[in-house]
């Protein structure tokens, strides 16, 4: 496993190498925001770890270049920042997590492993081909690949597994908690929005009317469904 911490904190950087290889983890770092993209482009990543607050360049421009670089990096963000804001803004723009600091090492490796291990999971998996036929959407478990009238849309590793799950179950109303615990394995703040800013993004790349969704539609009080009608 390949994690690189795009941070400026030096101190955290020895603190995250000495506890991941301990977990037998390559951990990488850089200490500006332009050592990090010019690693990540360079150099084979499973995941990026990415700090907010950076010199010359803040966390959300970096993760903008991280995504039109490769839509499926896995990233996380870090951020001393904790407040609601910045959370939703940074899943809107593509991150898959978001933790706030200070934090335990050994939660964020827990979160990092559940990332990783949907992927693993997925990529290990026989090709496997959902189909919609009133959307035209096909997604193919395998390849990781999804195509919208056989047009292939790109999704972050979170949105994919979240459509995969809207489409196993079609048809049947899926609430925030079982959507959370499918995709996440962690437990959530009992007010987090993190999980409608991915349905919201996930919607605007499958062409949606943001205020009248047709494709998954939200059923209110209740979750989300996946319409087969």
């Amino acid at each position: 496993m390949k994690l690189h911490l795009i941070d400026d904190d030096e101190k955290l950087h020895k603190l995250l190498k000495v506890y991941f290889a301990n977990e037998q983890i390559d951990l990488t770092a850089s200490e500006t925001p332009e050592k990090g993209l010019d690693f990540v482009k360079n150099n084979p990543t499973d995941l990026v770890i990415l700090d907010l607050m950076l010199p010359g360049m803040n966390g959300f421009e970096v993760l903008k270049k991280l995504r039109e670089e490769n839509e499926d990096l896995p990233i996380i963000m870090l951020s001393a920042k904790g407040d609601n804001f910045n959370k939703i803004y940074g899943l809107e723009l593509g991150s898959d997590d978001y933790m706030s600091k200070p934090f335990e090492p050994k939660e964020l490796l827990a979160r990092i492993k559940t990332i990783l291990r949907r992927t693993e999971k997925n990529g290990k998996q026989k090709s496997q081909i959902i189909y919609s036929p009133l959307w035209d959407i096909q997604l193919d478990v395998n390849s990781r690949l999804v195509k919208l009238k056989g047009q292939i849309i790109d999704l972050t590793v979170t949105e994919f597994d979240l459509l995969k799950c809207f489409m196993q179950n079609a048809g049947i109303v899926q609430s925030r908690d079982t959507l959370m615990d499918r995709l996440k394995g962690i437990d959530f703040e009992a007010f987090d929005r993190s999980i409608d800013v991915h349905i919201s993004r996930l919607r605007q790349k499958l062409g949606e009317n943001p205020k009248k969704p047709e494709i998954i539609k939200t059923v209110w009080g209740v979750g989300y469904i996946f319409s087969r009608l």
